[in-house]
């Protein structure tokens, strides 16, 4: 018999423009993680392609409280404009209940190698071989960040070429705190690890214990406008939305010291441009960036101090 919390699973399926936006409405009205399925039904080792019209399902899961009705009515008037200007199918939803929400979830989260030195590994796998790779060991709870999302992974293949030993970090919008984990394995001195969510900074707060790094990485909720003014930081790693990095870029820019480097990702290759803009704007280069399916991910810097 089923017994324990209610969720309501929320899923639309649409094109992989509208993954953004639809994913900062979740995000904004959810309480759980944003799940992004791309979809399947062909074989690339086979040299099939996939079809033109490559639908993608976007996921989150709320507690089915005394507010959930006011949070599914928000997403459900959200996706009803979006599908007046774009390919979007009807919202779906779900019953689950706390079992069943955490073994949908698990599904999705499998170990997986990154880069040449990190393995993501989820903390309920007990049969993984690690090799030489330097364990994180993972349970997102209702916290952004596996891994397997392009964003995270660009965000994990550039900490570990950009991390050096001593390095200050912060990570903005930390999510599962993944990416703190990592800087801090790869050798950071300290890491600060910022969300507005208190559910991520639960699960960032839980998976820093689980990988015994806590004497170096902090969590706080919270946004770059709680910082110091005269904090300054080697790395500052920001994976969360266009628009936030826009909005934040000043800051950010603030923020890093002369001669640091930042991480920006989260941002659909269309936006690349406008986001080029911003960043120049801010007084950063960008010195790389990388393209993975939809995503981009711009590696900046910091070389002097902006008058």
């Amino acid at each position: 018999m089923n017994s324990g919390i209610k969720w309501m699973e929320l899923s639309v399926k649409t094109l992989s423009e509208f993954v953004e936006p639809i994913s900062e409405l979740f995000t904004k009205y959810g309480d759980g993680n944003v799940l992004v399925e791309l979809s399947g039904g062909y074989n690339p080792d086979e040299n099939e392609k996939p079809p033109i019209q490559n639908w993608v399902t976007v996921k989150t899961y709320i507690p089915k409280d005394s507010d959930y009705l006011k949070k599914q009515a928000a997403i459900q008037a959200g996706i009803d404009l979006f599908r007046l200007v774009g390919e979007i199918q009807s919202l779906r939803l779900e019953e689950l209940y706390e079992k069943e929400w955490r073994e949908a979830y698990k599904k999705h989260i499998k170990p997986i190698n990154i880069g040449q030195k990190l393995a993501i590994v989820p903390t309920w796998e007990t049969d993984y071989e690690l090799g030489s790779r330097i364990l994180i060991e993972l349970d997102p709870g209702l916290a952004f960040g596996t891994g397997h999302h392009p964003t995270t992974k660009m965000c994990l293949e550039l900490i570990e070429t950009l991390i050096e030993d001593g390095t200050n970090v912060l990570d903005f919008g930390c999510g599962s705190a993944i990416l703190s984990i990592a800087a801090a394995k790869l050798g950071a001195r300290s890491v600060e690890s910022l969300d507005i969510d208190e559910q991520a900074i639960k699960a960032a707060q839980q998976n820093v214990i689980n990988n015994n790094v806590e004497q170096k990485v902090k969590t706080f909720i919270g946004t770059l406008k709680d910082l110091s003014l005269e904090k300054k930081y080697q790395l500052i790693v920001a994976n969360i939305s266009s628009k936030v990095i826009i909005d934040s870029l000043p800051k950010i820019s603030a923020h890093l010291d002369v001669g640091g480097h930042g991480i920006l990702c989260g941002i659909l290759i269309d936006r690349s441009k406008e986001i080029e803009k911003h960043i120049k704007d801010a007084g950063l280069e960008i010195s790389a960036n990388i393209i993975s399916e939809e995503w981009v991910c711009f590696s900046v810097s910091k070389s002097s101090i902006r008058i």
